[in-house]
């Protein structure tokens, strides 16, 4: 419908279109010219597997697994310039989600939970420091009358 096939597709397997996405799909997306294909399949056991493919001579080859840094594992994507990890940050080997990886950066990109989590403690930040600011302007007009005040006291005792 664009007029050009996508530059890059991620396939998040389910356990009832798992045939479907790693043997249909990839031919389809070959066909379309997509230069990368990944397959994610979260439930896949024992543990949850990470396919990347790049398109060449019109079929899919296998992207290699690398270590990235900070115990990263993962397929880097050209396309995107990042890597989709399966290993996060931390002691575990393994926690399953897909993760995504800087490697200009060197920095695990943060997940839609903790991009929230941020999002919520800058609004509570942005609420006090709205509260504060109203405190402020409060002081201000108090202090502002005060002066007022103090200054029509003083005329009034220099005219005597």
């Amino acid at each position: 419908e664009e007029g050009k096939p996508p530059d890059f597709v991620l396939e998040v397997v389910s356990p009832s279109s798992r045939n479907r996405d790693a043997r249909e799909k990839p031919i389809r997306y070959a066909k379309m010219g997509v230069p990368e294909f990944f397959l994610y399949d979260p439930a896949d056991q024992p543990a949850p597997t990470l396919f990347g493919y790049a398109l060449r001579e019109g079929k899919y080859r296998p992207l290699p697994t690398k270590r990235l840094g900070q115990g990263a594992v993962g397929v880097r994507s050209e396309v995107l310039g990042l890597a989709l990890c399966l290993k996060a940050p931390g002691p575990e080997p393994l926690d399953g989600r897909l993760h995504f990886f800087d490697p200009a950066a060197g920095t695990f990109l943060p997940l839609p939970h903790e991009l929230a989590d941020d999002n919520r403690r800058l609004t509570d930040d942005n609420r006090r420091l709205a509260d504060d600011n109203d405190r402020l302007a409060e002081a201000k007009q108090q202090a502002e009358a005060r002066v007022a005040e103090l200054e029509a006291l003083l005329d009034k005792t220099r005219r005597g």
